[in-house]
């Protein structure tokens, strides 16, 4: 890390999201912390007023707010592979433009635990739910995301599906060094990917507090998305998938209950069976896949979503 670097970076890409961003810019500001941080701001050629509101707020808090207007639009992939890169903190805290940090003490607590605790890797909270104008609303997305809420080695149950909220976690720069985002416009799980790719390395810790609000509206990522974009999305998750699963083999230390040998033996076989993926890859998978064979009829117990 530079001399001059902050402690913690917050990483926040914006693109026409002029009713929100300054709400989620505030909510960053009020942190009470006793380290320092920057909130880097990436746009990704917003044709609205965001860059213009960014701006303000960077105006007026030139040591604390960096905002970077870039030239190309890239969509929601290549803006957080760029955006994510201009951040030099020793931990990186993930706030989306149109969520909003609620908890004043949300970055002294996580970054407190984390740094207590080497063996973590990263921190996430629980998100209140919250409609386009800000209120409050049921969301039953998120009520079963609560359900599947986990703690500590947590690489298994995230083969399952994503339940961590991207704008409530902070987490070990280090772990960018080796994580590459597939810039391609038709990528939008590259936050899931992350976290499987931590889930690999270290344990994840969950917060059972609520200190963000999680805004759902009709303008988000994937609304209204062709056919097209989600089979290229599909291309590109499972070759990411296929190196956080790799890279669990190569890291892993610890005795696999059948269970669990069940659950990477099953999603190596997905890994093979869809379309997606090079030939070397489908080998690659198949010289690893033995060593967890869980026997037949442990195989014909279980089910993952893929």
């Amino acid at each position: 890390m530079a001399q001059n670097s902050p402690f913690v970076s917050i990483c926040m890409i914006s693109y026409n999201v002029a009713g929100y961003i300054a709400d989620a810019i505030e909510g960053v500001l009020r942190q009470q912390t006793d380290f320092p941080y920057e909130l880097v701001i990436g746009d990704d050629c917003s044709t609205d007023r965001t860059l213009e509101v960014a701006r303000s707020f960077a105006d007026r808090y030139p040591g604390k707010i960096r905002l970077i207007a870039f030239e190309n639009n890239l969509g929601i992939a290549g803006n957080t592979a760029r955006t994510l890169k201009a951040c030099s903190g020793k931990y990186i805290a993930i706030c989306d433009s149109d969520d909003v940090w609620i908890d004043p003490l949300k970055l002294k607590k996580q970054i407190d635990f984390l740094e207590a605790n080497p063996e973590y890797g990263a921190v996430y909270t629980d998100v209140e739910p919250i409609s386009e104008t800000g209120e409050p609303i049921a969301a039953p997305d998120v009520e079963a995301f609560r359900q599947l809420y986990a703690d500590g080695d947590i690489f298994f149950q995230l083969l399952g599906g994503n339940f961590i909220p991207n704008s409530s976690a902070v987490f070990r720069g280090e772990f960018l060094q080796d994580h590459w985002i597939d810039p391609d416009r038709n990528y939008f799980v590259q936050d899931y990917i992350l976290w499987v790719h931590i889930a690999a390395r270290a344990r994840i810790h969950y917060l059972p507090e609520r200190t963000t609000q999680y805004r759902k509206h009709s303008s988000g990522v994937t609304s209204g998305t062709p056919a097209i974009k989600l089979e290229g999305n599909r291309r590109i998750y499972h070759y990411n998938l296929y190196k956080s699963v790799a890279s669990f083999d190569r890291h892993n230390i610890r005795t696999l209950t059948k269970q669990e040998r069940a659950l990477l033996f099953r999603k190596m076989l997905s890994l093979i069976y869809r379309k997606p993926g090079t030939l070397l890859m489908k080998l690659d998978i198949l010289r690893r896949m033995p060593r967890y064979f869980p026997g037949w009829g442990m195989l014909r117990k279980l089910k993952i979503r893929d």
